[in-house]
């Protein structure tokens, strides 16, 4: 039997975000790996195909329409596509116009294998409709394709549930309404332009309780620009929650935690405990009072869309958010897993999704070479500097040590864009 997935309320947000852009997909996982090899084309057309097929999650396009959508596996292998750019730096979006190659919910295709191929240097990303893979997915899915290049089976997915369905198997406790109160970490909204920049910072050593000095940093630089409560949003994977749960889908929940002037790192661990033992991260927020996150199926996604542009202009206008940051950590990467078709990465960064009324997406990617770091802002919260200036603060907490040139501590900043 073909793969189908019930379109979940969640992804509709995802692809409703599509409707503001004819030429762009805003709402996309950009798993990347940067690396050097003399590349092998033909295994990594192979390897891509072999994974696809592995994989449908991969192929997967929109049918129907309002309750009745559904994701369809189109049976067609996921695009390999070259881009000759030796330009590009891997540092921020400046230069990257093909990043912004859209992937269409309908018309397909809704992920892609991208090399962007330079003189000394290449970077693969693996690009994903955010409606169709979480970050964690796009993971397992790069790491079939990566897998069949060094000659392994790929392990591929064996079910087709949806967030909600997977949360309601978790609990039945539904989640609480977020509120509109808390300020950006990078203080208010300088004029009223659209869309968003990202910037990445690389690290070199380690480093302990990161989530923890992450949230402590970013609370202190909020009390920087305001007096605003500050609250920090924890993506989750739920797959562990099922044994043996293997797929490319958005299977994420979410804790949301408070920072305040007396959070310390102990207190930060011990509430993400007793969140998780609460099972809050399978506890969907609803962020309309009167209406359940599963009514959102049967809004006309033009509905939604005019409503996303309607508060992203209030984010814009009030410089007012539900959350202060989201801040996605995708743990250690071992990068000995990517390596084959003649690549070998050397490092993995993870660029956030593009949402108009997200203040502050932050991912976290540790690996055998450091860590990178990769901070979204919009347009309005980046000037004068403070996008630059955000993620220097972030990398101080984690290296223990101010920011100074190009040394972080005792660990040098590889690379750093101000």
């Amino acid at each position: 039997m073909a793969y189908t997935r019930i379109l979940s309320p969640i992804e509709r947000y995802y692809i409703s975000c599509d409707l503001a852009y004819s030429d762009y997909t805003p709402c996309l996982n950009q798993m990347t790996l940067e690396g050097t090899g003399d590349l092998d084309i033909e295994a990594w057309q192979h390897a891509v195909a072999v994974a696809s097929q592995a994989n449908p999650g991969s192929r997967l396009v929109l049918r129907g329409h309002l309750g009745f959508s559904r994701w369809v596996d189109s049976g067609k292998t996921t695009p390999f596509r070259i881009v000759d750019d030796p330009q590009w730096d891997g540092l921020s979006d400046f230069g990257a116009a093909f990043l912004r190659h859209p992937l269409p919910a309908r018309e397909g295709p809704t992920s892609e294998v991208l090399l962007v191929r330079g003189t000394h240097r290449h970077f693969v990303v693996f690009r994903t409709h955010h409606g169709v893979m979480d970050g964690r997915g796009t993971q397992a899915f790069a790491d079939d394709v990566f897998r069949v290049l060094r000659g392994i089976p790929p392990v591929g997915e064996n079910s087709n549930i949806t967030d909600l369905e997977l949360a309601r198997e978790i609990t039945q406790t539904a989640g609480e309404v977020i509120e509109t109160d808390v300020n950006a970490p990078t203080g208010l909204p300088d004029g009223n332009t659209s869309g968003s920049v990202w910037q990445r910072l690389t690290l070199q050593g380690s480093s302990r309780q990161v989530l923890a000095k992450v949230a402590i940093a970013i609370g202190e630089l909020s009390r920087s620009y305001t007096d605003s409560p500050v609250r920090v949003q924890l993506p989750v994977d739920m797959r562990g929650h099922q044994d043996g749960l293997r797929s490319t889908a958005n299977l994420s929940g979410g804790l949301v935690l408070e920072v305040t002037d007396q959070t310390d790192i102990d207190a930060w661990t011990t509430e993400i405990k007793a969140q998780l033992a609460e099972k809050k991260e399978a506890q969907i927020p609803r962020f309309v009072k009167k209406m359940p996150t599963w009514m959102a199926s049967w809004v006309p996604l033009k509905t939604i869309h005019k409503a996303n542009l309607k508060v992203a202009k209030m984010r814009r206008d009030t410089g007012m958010y539900r959350t202060s940051a989201i801040v996605s950590n995708l743990g250690l990467v071992p990068l000995k897993g990517y390596v084959g078709g003649g690549f070998t990465a050397q490092r993995v960064f993870f660029i956030p999704p593009e949402f108009d009324t997200t203040a502050f997406f932050l991912t976290l990617s540790g690996h055998q070479n450091g860590m990178d770091l990769v901070l979204r802002t919009p347009r309005t919260l980046a000037t004068q500097g403070r996008l630059g200036n955000a993620l220097a603060k972030v990398a101080a907490a984690l290296a223990d040590g101010p920011v100074s040139g190009k040394v972080v501590s005792k660990r040098k900043v590889l690379d750093v864009v101000t």
